[in-house]
């Protein structure tokens, strides 16, 4: 089986790309796409609630305004610490340029232009003074990428159900609505929704209480890539578990935006739990992606959570000040 060279590029690019500065004097944190190291200044802002669409990979897109240009369709992504603005977009926009940033595929790297934002909004929500990677349009496969610089400290709800996406303050420290559910309790409402708590990891929401077929993994959470991926510690252990499961698995090559390639396997996924919540009929790409190295989980199961296993539930919420996610179950998954 071969994946489409396009939509290999839109899930690599947006799941598996990182980006570093290169120019500083001191030792730096990295910055990637899917790694948050820096946090630009965020004006305080009220929530707001957009209506949404879809790019040919089934991502959430959203409008997003730069200074006084635009909406632009930029992809949610979650597995993105730096939002990131197409080269075209830039272009007609007159952005400047900002230096350049080697970028980082996933077996190598290529040099990307930087270029200044002075303001990024979507709906009521603005960022300002900004230093955004811009890659081309045809390998994001959207006008941009709206990473977790702009969402960390906040909480969305993406609403596949009702094709919606709300962005607002943090639920920590104020008396606000659940966007997606109730608080933790011990036989939890699943119509309302599961919370399960995450934790910061190489700058993503990774939840800790996950595993697949009953092992353990790391799941990161990133809307914008089209196709979950795993490690290979995990595809070792699950054949090690699970003998047969290396009968179903098919050979496949994924391209990466730097124009290399590396083999992977395709292969359809025993039960996937997140929390207290359980999937079926999953599947999943295994690679020794450059990602999982330079998140150093090369030797214990790991996985990106693409938005294909995403779109299972009805609401996915993400409190980035709370740090929890909340999961709204759809008609086609069950609790754990």
């Amino acid at each position: 089986m071969t994946v489409d060279r396009r939509r290999a590029l839109q899930t690599l690019l947006a799941g598996g790309l990182v980006s570093a500065c290169a120019t500083a004097p001191r030792p730096r944190k990295l910055v990637s796409i899917n790694l948050a190291g820096v946090q630009p200044p965020i004006a305080p802002a009220t929530g707001t609630r957009l209506e949404t669409a879809f790019d040919d990979a089934r991502r959430m897109t959203v409008p997003v305004r730069l200074g006084r240009r635009g909406p632009f369709q930029f992809v949610v992504d979650t597995g993105a610490n730096r939002t990131v603005v197409s080269v075209e977009t830039a272009a007609s926009c007159g952005l400047a340029s900002d230096g350049v940033t080697p970028v980082h595929g996933i077996v190598g790297t290529q040099p990307a232009p930087m270029v200044r934002v002075p303001s990024l909004r979507v709906g009521q929500v603005g960022s300002y003074n900004l230093s955004l990677p811009s890659l081309p349009r045809a390998s994001l496969g959207a006008d941009g990428l709206l990473g977790i610089d702009v969402l960390r400290n906040r909480r969305v709800r993406l609403d596949f159900r009702g094709n919606t996406f709300s962005i607002g303050p943090s639920g920590k420290g104020a008396s606000v609505e659940p966007l997606g559910g109730s608080g933790a309790t011990r036989i939890p409402d699943t119509s309302r929704g599961i919370v399960v708590p995450a934790q910061y990891r190489s700058g993503q929401l990774v939840i800790f209480d996950a595993d697949v077929a009953g092992v353990p993994v790391r799941a990161f959470l990133d809307s914008g890539a089209q196709i979950t991926c795993g490690n290979e510690a995990l595809r070792q252990v699950l054949i090690r578990e699970r003998p047969e499961l290396a009968q179903g698995m098919q050979s496949t090559r994924l391209l990466s935006a730097t124009g290399q390639t590396t083999e992977a396997r395709l292969a359809p996924l025993p039960r996937l739990r997140l929390g207290g919540m359980a999937l079926n009929n999953i599947r999943a790409a295994f690679a020794p992606l450059h990602i999982f190295s330079l998140w150093g989980l090369n030797d214990r199961p790991a996985m990106l959570v693409g938005v294909d296993v995403l779109r299972h539930f009805d609401e996915v919420s993400l409190d980035f000040g709370r740090r929890e996610v909340t999961f709204v179950r759809a008609r086609n998954s069950r609790p754990a």
